[in-house]
């Protein structure tokens, strides 16, 4: 395709917004509009933007135009002009939305089941598994954070197993209805971020296992691993870091930097002007990491819950529309218009 692949977003609400705003910055993509049936305050920021609204239901139009918002259209017109659609709605509609989309290629997100769409998608992962589906599921935050780190070290040296611990913020920080809270809770038994990661590595079938709490923050999500590989990096700790300071989307710095607790990080990267305080790319603290004379890989990592999926859904859109067909490449693409572009970083060009 040369000419700009027509977008639209359906949900406007923690990813949605921020896919909206992915896609509008990227120049092979048009945002033709949001989509949703909510019109209040939040529909602010859409109406500042310059994005065209749509209402998702004919039976909440009157409700928009109460609130004094100007609609481009409805559900049908929406569609009518999109060549691909991100349904960024909370966790069960996009199975409902299903009809009205008029079999034209669907992103969904985490929360939706696997077996429903036609393929998981990472960037790092399986790229290529997507390219010419017409429906894909863009996975989860969690997922999508491991996949980064775990199909890098698979490339690199092969894994045998894996274990993960998780340490989940309790709730989204606008999510004031689920909190204080004044407790861990943990999820009883096998946490499904393992099997998840299978989506998109099937080649860790039956060597990965993981566990997960929920605690009383809302910055982000926490991860310890330890990962058994398969080759023994020559330079242990050292070859590890450099291939991380190599790969897209992944940090590595010291926490003694300034940086040593995940407070810090919000701080720092709020400094820097991110919009949102955004973090799309993979934290991990290089003191952490460490890797033993038989081939066990550690490290924690952090994981903003709310910004780490946008880069993914971007991709995915290239893959299914077959814009680009390779991964680095659509990577290269979407964090220089992100301004995220790891200059260290092999993108592959």
């Amino acid at each position: 395709m040369t000419d700009k692949v027509k977008v639209g977003v359906v949900g406007y609400g923690v990813i949605g917004k921020r896919v909206a705003d992915a896609v509008h910055a990227q120049p092979d993509m048009e945002l033709v509009g949001i989509a949703d049936i909510i019109s209040d305050a939040r529909m602010d920021i859409a109406v500042k933007r310059g994005y065209p609204i749509y209402c998702w239901d004919s039976n909440f139009k009157d409700s928009f135009t109460k609130s004094g918002i100007e609609i481009a259209g409805l559900d049908t017109d929406f569609v009518e002009e999109l060549d691909i659609v991100v349904d960024c709605t909370p966790k069960g509609i996009p199975d409902k939305n299903r009809s009205k989309f008029n079999n034209i290629p669907t992103i969904v997100q985490g929360g939706e089941p696997h077996k429903s769409q036609d393929a998981s998608f990472s960037t790092f992962a399986n790229y290529d598994d997507v390219i010419g589906k017409k429906r894909v599921r863009v996975v989860s935050c969690n997922t999508t954070g491991l996949a980064r780190v775990l199909s890098s070290l698979d490339r690199a040296y092969g894994i045998d197993k894996s274990f993960i611990s998780i340490v989940r913020r309790a709730a989204d920080p606008l999510r004031s209805n689920r909190g204080p809270i004044n407790g861990v809770v943990p999820v009883l038994g096998k946490s499904h971020h393992g099997p998840d990661v299978v989506t998109v590595m099937p080649q860790l079938e039956g060597k990965i296992y993981s566990l997960a709490i929920a605690a009383s923050f809302t910055l982000s999500h926490v991860h310890m691993l330890q990962i058994k590989l398969n080759n023994i990096p020559s330079n242990g700790k050292k070859d590890v870091i450099n291939l991380w300071r190599s790969t897209p989307r992944i940090i590595t710095r010291q926490g003694r930097e300034g940086l040593f607790d995940t407070a810090q990080l919000v701080e720092y990267y709020r400094d820097l002007g991110r919009l949102r305080y955004d973090r799309p790319e993979n934290f991990i603290w290089e003191e952490t990491i460490d890797v033993t004379p038989d081939g066990n890989c550690y490290f924690i990592m952090d994981i903003h819950m709310e910004s780490i999926p946008i880069p993914e859904n971007v991709d995915c859109i290239r893959a299914m529309l077959e814009m680009e067909d390779d991964y680095l490449k659509s990577a290269y693409k979407t964090d220089l218009a992100l301004e995220i572009l790891n200059e260290n970083a092999n993108y592959g060009i």
